[in-house]
């Protein structure tokens, strides 16, 4: 996994956050957010809360990646809020099935995915987290199974890789996990 981004965290001890809707693959969208809440909700506790689950908000449906003051203030003021996380995960490329038999070459097909976090004071109004990594599985970086036996049957020359989808929860489990280890709880 690549990871590109700042190298401190965020003060967790304090203020409301809100968890935009995530901008990712409607088949993905469910198990990220709930990752994703279960994240904020073992570091904020119940000062956190999901988009959808907070009436009255008078914000735009979509928050693009890194805004600029003058949506930040907008933000603040539409949802009264402290702190806006956003989250956005691509699917960069699928080309690789989850599974593969009789692998006999070492091509250039892939899956890629990547995940963005950000995290915007809205009281400041500017960013004060932003983190980007991209996972990537290819023939050359496989976990092969070779001869390996299952209910009583010999399987032979097979080749699992991560689909986009695992590498999009991997992604954002990686940046959890840096963000965690550099901010204050």
């Amino acid at each position: 996994m690549l990871t590109t981004g700042q190298r401190t965290g965020v003060d967790f001890s304090s203020g409301k956050w809100l968890l935009n809707e995530l901008d990712c693959p409607k088949n993905s969208k469910d198990k990220l957010t709930e990752e994703s809440l279960i994240f904020f909700r073992k570091n904020v506790g119940d000062r956190v809360s999901y988009i959808h689950d907070v009436n009255g908000l008078l914000i735009p449906r979509k928050i693009n990646l890194n805004p600029n003051s003058v949506k930040l203030k907008e933000l603040k003021d539409g949802t009264g809020f402290d702190f806006f996380i956003n989250i956005s995960t691509r699917k960069n490329k699928s080309d690789l099935s989850t599974i593969e038999l009789y692998q006999n070459d070492y091509g250039s097909e892939r899956n890629e995915a990547s995940v963005i976090l950000e995290i915007y004071d809205l009281n400041l109004q500017q960013i004060i987290y932003s983190q980007n990594v991209v996972g990537i599985t290819n023939k050359g970086n496989t976990k092969s199974m070779w001869e390996t036996q299952k209910s009583d049957k010999l399987i032979d020359n097979i080749t699992l890789y991560k689909n986009s989808n695992a590498l999009m929860t991997g992604a954002l489990k990686r940046i959890f996990k840096d963000l965690k280890k550099r901010s204050i709880k």
